[in-house]
């Protein structure tokens, strides 16, 4: 894959305390090498002599290259977006919540970023489980809080399995970023949800 520009690294506030500075540098090293490499290339010491600190100063803040790395991207690339506002109807909301995923996603640094991330992920069990936990874990939370306030209203099955629910949702969304020949854009989402709603929803009661 091509390296693409960061665009969304934040600058280093001057003044800045030497320990903040120090922790700056590093993650702006660390970001920069998963711009131009692939997480599998880049080492503790690559970081260490981009970022002009020894690996002992990496090592008192990150126990481990996976920890350091999702940090940079975290704090460095992926943007906090204002909370969902539940709209009442669950399915608009599920729509919406998959719209916020696909924009934030689609910046090239992002996708290409969450690409490695998601080869890494096969190979390292522990890389995999702390992936998850930043990046999955909340996010299918987030999901299921939806659907559980789509069940208590009466718009989503009361028996549906809301684990299933969300690897069908993140399912139609990680098969088009791994291919990436296809948009992840509004209508996509717009069809996901269209798509799954039958199965989501309670049946209708037949009218006498």
């Amino acid at each position: 894959m091509c390296p693409a520009d960061v665009t969304d690294v934040k600058p280093r506030a001057p003044g800045r305390p030497r320990e903040a500075a120090t922790e700056d540098a590093i993650l702006d090293a660390a970001l920069g090498l998963l711009n131009e490499q692939c997480y599998s290339e880049i080492t503790i010491e690559k970081i260490a002599a981009r970022a002009g600190v020894g690996k002992p100063t990496i090592y008192r803040r990150w126990k481990a290259k996976s920890d350091l790395m999702l940090t940079a991207y975290a704090t460095r690339v992926i943007r906090r977006a204002p909370p969902l506002l539940p709209s009442g109807d669950v399915f608009v909301d599920l729509e919406h919540f998959l719209e916020r995923m696909f924009l934030a996603t689609n910046h090239p640094t992002n996708e290409r970023a969450l690409r490695c991330f998601i080869a890494e992920s096969q190979y390292d069990p522990e890389f995999r489980r702390a992936f998850y936990d930043l990046f999955l874990a909340t996010r299918r939370d987030a999901l299921k809080e939806l659907m559980v306030f789509g069940q208590t209203s009466g718009q989503v099955r009361k028996d549906l399995d809301l684990e299933v629910a969300c690897d069908l949702l993140y399912g139609a969304f990680a098969a088009r970023l791994i291919n990436g020949m296809l948009p992840r854009d509004t209508r996509f989402a717009h069809d996901i949800i269209a798509t799954l709603r039958p199965g989501f929803a309670p049946p209708r009661t037949a009218k006498a």
